[in-house]
């Protein structure tokens, strides 16, 4: 049996992920978009099912790595959802979808074929803007990837030091960690 092929044009959005993942899983198992989850108040971006499993998708951006408050409610939209037997899934800003990331939050597998790298190509909300919460946050997802996926970050990090300054682009507590990695 062949894995599927997925090709993905420019900067990854929720519509495009969504659009890749409801070919991946079916049109029988794919449960929508802004769904809501039963017994709760919670919409989430997306949902499918798997296995008898159910995954519910969030396509964060950087509002939920600047914003304690954010950060909070989706901690606890989080904890809502695992008690109703979800599976979260929260799919960084920063990243795209590639077979590595694709078999990394979701394990599934396809050739995904993807022309926009990984990390910090054109956004303006870098590590430096994050809040305190949400570096660990990213240093958590950061140091769970794939390596490959953590080179991209970093060189895209390395670019946007070399356009903005450091101070402006890596935190000091990350800048060990990231530029050595």
């Amino acid at each position: 049996m062949s894995i599927p092929r997925i090709e993905i044009s420019g900067y990854l959005v929720q519509a495009k992920l969504a659009q890749a993942l409801t070919l991946l899983v079916g049109e029988d198992h794919w449960l929508g978009e802004e769904v809501l989850v039963e017994g709760t108040k919670n919409r989430w971006d997306m949902v499918y099912e798997m296995n008898g499993a159910r995954v519910a998708v969030e396509f964060d951006g950087d509002e939920h790595y600047r914003h304690s408050l954010k950060i909070k409610a989706d901690r606890k939209k989080d904890q809502v959802a695992r008690e109703y037997g979800y599976r979260v899934v929260r799919f960084p800003y920063w990243l795209q979808l590639t077979s590595a990331t694709l078999r990394h939050y979701f394990a599934l597998d396809a050739e995904v074929i993807q022309d926009f790298p990984h990390g910090f190509i054109t956004t303006r909300f870098f590590p430096a803007s994050f809040c305190e919460l949400g570096l660990e946050r990213f240093q958590r997802e950061f140091e769970s990837l794939p390596k490959d996926v953590c080179s991209a970050v970093v060189q895209s990090l390395k670019e946007r030091v070399i356009e903005h300054g450091q101070e402006y682009v890596i935190p000091s507590p990350l800048a060990g960690i990231l530029m050595v990695k």
